[in-house]
């Protein structure tokens, strides 16, 4: 598995940043903030949060799935309209980063399949606001008994595929008659980096040339949101916008809640080489772990996570199976959700991790510009990366001025500092899900 070889010949996303590669560069490198008061459409979740990171650039329109030939329009304008919001930015990055790779199928493709992720999705209210109305008693008042012979027949067909986790993957498999092996991984903000990982085992195992991966995700969304409120550390919603993300930093008060998605090509070298694809990045190790402790306190979940000792878990594995030592990375790209517990237990581990290390292992958060994308956010933070190492300097981390307790790091301000010839993507969940991917640059 390890010495087999696979690399990134292919990339879309959609960020609060724009939908491009070059947008979401642009606004890193700038030292750019994308945390805005929410917009008109989400003014009822301003009881919970007043700001947060929306792509406001992506509506949903056709002309967002970027270039597609008029067969393949008509059958993604059709099947958008039993997507959730979340799978539509999945849709819409798997046919950007397909066009980027300059793959174009006209016929089923047996060796090309699917390894996708996602936060586990939630209806909308909406959805069933005709089932429990017509459910109700001669009171007035909701009667679940009613609800089999009266309100089901107000519930919209297809309205569970709208929101199933492994719609992303079908909804793209179906479109693009991919007929590989196809899997989704509701993982969370890990699930990107586990992507690319099992992709790269199944590539390996020769069954499949191709896989598409990366993960979709949201927070701002009327379920979601008062749900991590209520289970998750999050900002104050009277803090100012321009300074609340700031992970590593002793102001660091929560996470902000923002939506996101992306998607990677992964193939074979041999494959990428034959049809002489331009190559992004080499995937060279992926790791994932989760630590628990059970309890009995009901004012917790009953598992509670070890932060610290899954990051070091997945760093310690990457590192391994890579055969890189720790001087041979160039930087880590950290999960840096802003929450104290979360952050402390991140920065811990990579001490540990790299003290041999001859200078400090230079950090980066691109969440400190636009805060928790869910899942999307560790397939926006790959690509981040992969862009870091394009540019050859890595981008400054805002609002960090001062380390918090336990947290002391070697957090990258400037847009000067070398990137080097790899790195780390450092991802976590909320149930301690933790996972890393090891990325190299292409020569």
């Amino acid at each position: 598995m390890n010495a087999f070889r696979t690399v990134i010949t292919g990339i879309g996303v959609v960020t609060p940043f724009g939908n491009s590669v070059e947008s979401l560069s642009e606004g890193l490198y700038s030292g750019a903030n994308a945390v805005k008061p929410l917009p008109e459409e989400l003014a009822l979740l301003n009881d919970v949060v007043r700001f947060g990171s929306f792509c406001e650039d992506f509506t949903g329109d056709i002309a967002d799935f970027g270039e597609l030939d008029k067969e393949l329009k008509r059958n993604v304008r059709k099947s958008s309209k039993i997507m959730c919001r979340e799978t539509q930015m999945a849709v819409a990055c798997a046919q950007k980063a397909l066009n980027d790779a300059g793959l174009h199928f006209t016929e089923p493709q047996q060796r090309v399949g699917m390894m996708y992720g996602s936060d586990y999705m939630l209806s909308q209210p909406e959805a069933t606001f005709g089932a429990f109305a017509a459910s109700r008693d001669e009171a007035g008042e909701f009667d679940i008994r009613n609800m089999g012979t009266e309100g089901k027949e107000k519930v919209a067909p297809l309205w569970l595929l709208v929101w199933l986790p492994n719609m992303p993957a079908c909804h793209i498999s179906i479109l693009n008659q991919f007929m590989g092996p196809n899997d989704s991984l509701t993982m969370n903000e890990s699930a990107a980096n586990a992507t690319l990982k099992y992709a790269h085992e199944t590539i390996a195992r020769g069954w499949a040339d191709l896989m598409i991966t990366g993960a979709t995700g949201t927070r701002l969304q009327s379920i979601r949101t008062p749900q991590v409120a209520v289970s998750e550390m999050i900002a104050p919603k009277d803090a100012d916008p321009e300074t609340v993300c700031c992970p590593f930093d002793k102001r660091h008060a929560g996470q902000v809640l923002g939506e996101g998605a992306g998607t990677l090509i992964l193939e074979s070298l041999t494959h990428a080489q034959e049809r002489g694809a331009k190559i992004y990045g080499e995937f060279l190790a992926g790791a994932d772990s989760m630590v628990g402790t059970h309890t009995d306190d009901l004012t917790r979940f009953n598992l509670v996570p070890d932060y610290r000792q899954a990051f070091v878990n997945v760093l310690r594995k990457v590192l391994q199976d890579s055969g890189k030592t720790p001087d041979e990375i160039g930087f880590i790209h950290a999960h840096a959700l802003g929450v104290p517990e979360v952050d402390r237990a991140e920065a811990e581990a990579i001490r540990e991790v790299f003290a041999s290390r001859s200078t400090p292992i230079p950090v980066v958060a691109a969440k400190a510009a636009f805060g928790n994308l869910g899942a999307g956010a560790g397939a926006i933070e790959l690509v981040a990366g992969m862009e870091a190492l394009r540019r050859g300097v890595l981008f400054p981390t805002r609002n960090f001025q001062e380390p918090a307790e336990g947290c002391e790091l070697n957090i990258v301000t400037d847009s000067e500092t070398p990137a080097g010839d790899c790195f780390i993507n450092l991802s976590t969940n909320f149930q301690g899900q933790t996972s890393a991917a090891l990325i190299g640059r292409w020569n």
